[in-house]
């Protein structure tokens, strides 16, 4: 049985506890406010310069087009994990840049490009003509 001397004493832990909480869901919200805003900053770049690289012909534009599909329509245009190891060193990290914002932003990545789906729809009629 509790005496009511002990009362104030419970009632101020569970006040500092909830503070403590409180304090740790401030911390985290901003943690990941800050985290999306640099991923951001580092993906749209990089997503202008995967775009800018799958309107050529090589074979480097070929995976960069299939990167951006896929985060365009993944159901449509999954990704194969290869498409990644073949890219250069800075357009492997221009696609993981990408990859990791898609999983974050409150828009589609398309919508961040110029006539963004008109684009994807080009691309995807590329990769359609390759498969065949």
């Amino acid at each position: 049985m509790t005496t009511n001397h002990s009362m104030p004493l419970v009632t101020q832990r569970l006040r500092e506890r909830n503070r403590e909480a409180l304090e740790v869901m401030i911390d985290a919200e901003a943690n990941a406010n800050d985290y999306r805003t640099r991923v951001a900053t580092t993906g749209l770049p990089a997503l202008q310069h995967l775009a800018e690289v799958a309107q050529g012909n090589s074979h480097q534009p070929q995976h960069c087009r299939r990167v951006l599909l896929a985060v365009y329509n993944s159901y449509a245009w999954p990704l194969n994990l290869t498409s990644l190891r073949v890219l250069d060193g800075d357009l492997r990290g221009a696609a993981l840049a990408v990859i990791e914002w898609s999983a974050v932003s409150d828009h589609e990545l398309h919508e961040y490009l110029p006539d963004g789906h008109q684009l994807m729809q080009r691309f995807a009629a590329i990769e359609k003509q390759e498969e065949q």
